[in-house]
């Protein structure tokens, strides 16, 4: 909850991501059909698990955001400060906890098995995510319907709106978990092509750049270049906008806080020439 001053705006807008990504994949589908073979495709893959990840998040907004309620039964339950809080004090998926336990070290979080499994989530759908919208434009684009944009491009706006907006930290060393996930993909492409697997017009590839039988040394080199290059470039691009994001915010606190301080020096002259 990077920008918001209280947690109900928060849960409403976690509430809308979600609904928005349940209702685009259901509409799309609706519209344009499904089958067990659409899971071939990282496109498919890639929306799946955004949605999942928002699902997930909204899930952990309410439990935090309503729980939180419940169990403040006395001054005495209630955390003042940061240092009350031993769990991970993330505005992304916990809007009652301050901004600036983020910061604290390794050592000093004790994070639940499912926030650990929400932080790889949020890494491989968002680093992921927008590999796909490069890869698909750089490479592949062949058309600008509504499917393609949507699946292609405003996913990247949810991505870069949802980085920008909550205050989730974003490790540069995390890049391990999208590109194991790419890794497992550009394997799977290899293991499906080996097998005789065909795409929707039955030809022998899931995507043309990683024709493995036509022309392997492309499909070598992009299956390479993405798990070691491109996703890694993507997290990192990612990790960049999170930085300028604290920046940001930091810099916007502080002309806040600056602001306070002189209304109340103000304040404190008046009394006394009073």
């Amino acid at each position: 909850m990077k920008w918001f001053t209280s947690p109900a705006p928060f849960v409403v807008y976690r509430t809308v991501i979600c609904l928005y990504q349940i209702c685009t994949y259901a509409t799309a589908h609706s519209l344009y059909g499904i089958s067990p073979k659409s899971l071939i495709y990282l496109t498919e893959l890639g929306y799946i698990i955004l949605t999942a990840h928002s699902i997930v998040s909204a899930i952990l907004c309410f439990l935090d955001f309503f729980g939180s309620r419940c169990c403040t039964k006395s001054p005495e339950d209630h955390p003042k400060t940061a240092e009350d809080h031993p769990t991970f004090p993330d505005e992304g998926f916990s809007a009652t906890r301050s901004t600036d336990a983020i910061h604290q070290t390794s050592q000093s979080l004790t994070l639940p098995w499912y926030y650990k499994g929400y932080w790889v989530l949020y890494n491989v759908a968002f680093s992921t995510g927008l590999y796909i919208t490069i890869a698909f434009w750089a490479l592949l684009a062949d058309d600008e319907g509504a499917y393609s944009i949507l699946f292609h491009a405003i996913n990247t706006v949810v991505i870069v709106i949802e980085v920008l907006v909550t205050g989730l930290p974003y490790r540069l060393l995390h890049l391990v978990y999208p590109s194991a996930f790419g890794f497992a993909y550009m394997l799977f492409t290899v293991i499906y092509w080996a097998g005789g697997g065909t795409d929707f017009f039955d030809r022998p590839w899931i995507y043309p750049v990683i024709d493995y039988g036509g022309n392997p040394a492309l499909a070598a080199g992009v299956a390479a270049g993405s798990v070691l290059v491109a996703i890694p470039l993507c997290h990192v691009i990612l990790f960049g906008l999170a930085l300028a994001r604290e920046m940001l915010s930091g810099l916007v606190k502080g002309r806040m806080r600056s602001a306070s301080i002189s209304v109340r020096m103000e304040q404190h002259r008046t009394e006394e020439r009073a």
